[in-house]
């Protein structure tokens, strides 16, 4: 009917993706991730968020879990950088990539990964 009136596609916003993580991530570009101790192996970091990290698998298995430790590189930023938490691995994909969840992790420390991820989000728009 011509009296109602349709939304204009451009005021709606479309989320496409089959992301499983509700946190925004970031996803190092061509391995410049950095690297981390799980389970005695030193593995790079593909992409991080609040909620977690993935990286290639090198012998893991589902639900694995370590404590690992780690300081971050915020551009900007000129407190303590240094991350602790639990980390298990929910699931390891077809491709070989383990995607893990952060465990025991206070608030403050999912805060300064928001941090970092947003730091390095608009690190990668000014250059």
């Amino acid at each position: 009917m011509f009296w109602k009136r349709m939304e204009p596609v451009t005021d709606t916003i479309i989320s496409d993706s089959n992301d499983q993580r509700k946190s925004y991530r970031y996803h190092f570009k061509n391995g410049q991730g950095f690297s981390i101790e799980f389970k005695k192996k030193k593995v790079c970091v593909l992409n991080i968020s609040a909620g977690g990290i993935a990286f290639n698998n090198k012998g893991f298995h589902q639900f694995d879990f370590d404590y690992i430790k780690f300081t971050l590189d915020i551009p900007n930023f000129k407190g303590d950088s240094t991350f602790f938490a639990g980390l298990r691995i929910l699931k390891i994909d077809k491709n070989n990539i383990c995607h893990s969840l952060f465990e025991q992790c206070p608030l403050e420390q999912h805060e300064l990964i928001h941090k970092y991820v947003l730091e390095m989000q608009k690190h990668d728009l000014a250059h």
